[in-house]
């Protein structure tokens, strides 16, 4: 008779965390979902009808083997771990596994150990997994996850896990012990953050220069100045307030969580950093629980719609922006994410033909990115001297 499988306690029900436990459900694991909010976990359980649902924390490891964190915060992870009274390090059986897919500073995975330590929980693993690829992924079982430990054998013990969560080939296991994996997702994220304001930029201007922004679309798509998010987030921009992909505040926490490690390091990222200050900035216009294309209207604030109205309509005559100087906007401004994050991986010590195989078949992924990676690590991440580039961008 084959072993039955582990018991799992998921807390986090949120956009990707909902897809995560149902999709483990469905592969067979009992799970024992925790959310704040109940709507969410009565939903849980009446989709899933063999999962169950727990009003704390604590009640929700019972017995778990394995306790799987997707909150949106460090801030939230604390207590949902740590409370006196509801905390579940308390409740944890011994030997049970701690499984951290949120997106944290790695410095907070230390954090957390020390506190397992601190209250006297030695026999708790801990393991960094922190995950990308959104919740249409998160509801196949097909993410990216960057896992770390400080035993490999813990990665061993929850592999069927990680496995049924994660796409073919896209169970990374990061060197490094613990942190490793949240080092790995911070890499990743300055490509995402840089990508998604980029895409919004593009069409914002394809549309202000005339053109059809669909035809915009489908011609810059494939081409060199793409990325995996221009493809992912500029649909929803022609169908706005129906994109469900991922709030402004999450990919506005996952950019802060990148600039404050680098200022730890007093390390610089211009070009993240503006891409910040676009988040904040539409956040403080209300726009924080929409998708992040909305980023779009920045660029278009007495037109907000104009990407949608503009699709399928003729474009110009002469538009006053041709598409092929979009192009090279995008491609200057991909070529500049690639020096600014993998100069930052370097320094970091991280292993960047690692990130290298992570972002080009994860959603930091761009053209750009994977055909010039080779000729900027040459440069040791400096852009001075690529001829072939500059000729193309000043054409």
């Amino acid at each position: 008779m084959a072993p039955s499988p582990p018991k799992v306690a998921f807390a986090g029900l949120g956009a990707m965390g909902y897809g995560m436990a149902s999709y483990l459900v469905k592969s067979g694991f009992h799970v024992n979902g925790f959310d704040v909010y109940q709507p969410t976990l009565d939903r849980f359980t009446e989709e899933n009808p063999i999962a169950s649902a727990a009003k704390t924390p604590r009640e929700a490891v019972q017995d778990a083997d394995f306790f799987i964190v997707m909150v949106a915060t460090s801030v939230q992870a604390t207590p949902l771990l740590f409370d006196e009274t509801t905390g579940a390090v308390k409740g944890l059986k011994e030997g049970a596994t701690i499984i951290v897919c949120s997106t944290v500073a790695p410095a907070y995975i230390a954090e957390v150990q020390s506190l397992i330590q601190k209250h006297g929980r030695q026999d708790i693993r801990l393991i960094d997994a922190p995950v990308s690829g959104g919740a249409g992924r998160a509801a196949t079982g097909t993410l990216s996850i960057f896992a770390s430990a400080s035993d490999s054998a813990h990665l061993s013990d929850a592999r069927a896990i990680l496995q049924c969560m994660s796409d073919d080939g896209k169970l990374y296991e990061i060197p490094g012990g613990l942190g490793g994996g949240s080092n790995a997702k911070l890499i990743h994220q300055i490509f995402a953050g840089v990508h998604i304001a980029m895409s919004s930029e593009a069409m914002a201007l394809a549309a202000l220069a005339g053109w059809d922004t669909k035809e915009a679309f489908e011609k810059l798509s494939g081409g060199e100045g793409s990325s995996w998010m221009f493809e992912n987030r500029v649909p929803p921009m022609f169908d706005p307030g129906h994109a469900k992909y991922s709030a402004v505040t999450i990919i506005t926490k996952d950019v802060g969580i990148i600039t404050s490690t680098a200022r730890e390091h007093n390390y610089a990222l211009p070009l993240l950093s503006t891409a910040e200050q676009l988040y904040l900035n539409a956040i403080s216009a209300g726009w924080g629980a929409e998708d992040d294309c909305v980023l779009v209207r920045l660029y278009l604030p007495y037109q907000p719609d104009l990407v949608a109205t503009r699709a399928g309509r003729s474009s110009a005559a002469t538009p006053t922006v041709s598409l092929k100087s979009i192009e090279a906007i995008m491609i200057a401004v991909h070529l500049v994410a690639v020096s600014e994050a993998m100069s930052f991986c370097s320094y970091l010590g991280i292993d960047v033909d690692l990130i290298y195989d992570i972002v080009s078949n994860a959603a930091g992924s761009s053209a750009v990115f994977t055909r010039h990676f080779k000729e900027v690590k040459q440069r040791e991440w400096r852009l001075q001297g690529m001829v072939e580039v500059r000729e193309k961008l000043v054409s």
